[in-house]
């Protein structure tokens, strides 16, 4: 037995001292390096990230069909799940986001946030189930929602990125800021605005995302927008005409991007603003150095296990003519 493992040994040194020889010692060396890569090994390194909370409007007006991208005629939710995804997926790596719904004056935050590449395709399925029919009430009050982010996002230390028609229900003339001034610099924003400044019909949509009917000005009053003509409206017959001009002061069944709001409010709390029209908008809107800090981020380290095994590749290809020219 005794001679047996000297006999091994014997036979193991001398297959070792031809693998160096010869070089093919660094190719089991350049697959051994390679075999953490089956782990994802990950490394903290010192990065630039832009973690980020995105908030999208799902109130009924984001229906509206007035964007041109990427086909005319697509709905302001459609345009804004395409911007979200695109300007998450152009973040840094080692970025934490996070994606909250907003409708009525407050959000629901779907889930804490991730660091964007190791989870994008589960956080890309959650953008793409977005939609309308998740709202949990008609109104939107996009002011107090706002309120309701900033306070999410400075909670979580996430930057806020909301995007929106900013097109309120019911409408008002006069919005209040008092309380958004008390909000003012607590997170570092922007406001992305969708949709056309022209008042487009609302639709109305069934399960499969067809347009079955328009809201109308009568409906609008029965959903509480116009108290003051709630008793008329209900005495109403059914298939009975409104007397005419008795609702024209009711402009709820309508809906436009109401940018003179957005910029309003956006100013009153120190964030920026911008009216996108495609997702690369959304893109550049963001690229700003205010929205990006250097923190320690968990990376991919497969790479750098890659860039080992192609040195000892390199290294066996080329070892015979380099250990002739070393013993000369």
């Amino acid at each position: 037995m005794h001679n047996s493992a000297k006999h091994y040994w014997y036979v193991l040194r001398i297959a070792l001292r031809h693998a160096w020889q010869n070089g093919s010692i660094f190719f089991v060396l350049a697959g051994l390096v390679l075999l953490p890569v089956w782990f994802y090994p990950h490394i903290q390194l010192k990065s630039v990230v832009q973690d980020t909370l995105f908030v999208i409007d799902i109130s009924e007006s984001m229906n509206v069909r007035d964007v041109d991208y990427p086909r005319p005629q697509t709905s302001r939710i459609e345009l804004a799940k395409l911007s979200v995804r695109e300007a998450m997926s152009a973040l840094p790596c080692g970025s934490r986001v996070s994606i909250g719904l907003f409708a009525g004056d407050e959000i629901t935050v779907l889930f804490e946030p991730l660091e964007v590449c190791q989870h994008f395709p589960a956080i890309e399925q959650v953008i793409t189930k977005v939609s309308t029919e998740m709202r949990w009430v008609g109104d939107s009050w996009i002011i107090r929602a706002l309120i309701s982010s900033i306070k999410a996002a400075h909670k979580r230390r996430l930057n806020l990125v909301m995007v929106t028609d900013a097109d309120e229900m019911p409408h008002r003339t006069a919005p209040r800021l008092t309380e958004l001034l008390e909000m003012k610099e607590k997170v570092n924003g922007l406001l992305l605005g969708v949709g056309n400044e022209t008042p487009q019909p609302i639709p109305k949509l069934d399960g499969n995302n067809q347009i079955i009917g328009y809201w109308t000005r009568e409906e609008a009053v029965l959903e509480g927008n116009h108290p003051n003509l709630l008793a008329y409206v209900k005495a109403l017959t059914p298939g009975e005409p409104t007397p005419e001009g008795l609702l024209d002061e009711v402009g709820e069944h309508l809906s436009a991007f109401n940018q003179s709001l957005m910029l309003s409010i956006a100013q009153s709390v120190g964030m920026q603003a911008s009216h996108i029209q495609k997702p690369d908008d959304a893109i550049k809107s963001m690229n700003n150095n205010q929205f990006k800090k250097e923190a320690w981020a968990e990376r991919d380290a497969r790479w750098l296990f890659g860039l080992i095994s192609i040195i000892f590749v390199l290294i066996g290809w080329f070892w015979q003519p380099i250990s002739k020219m070393v013993s000369k």
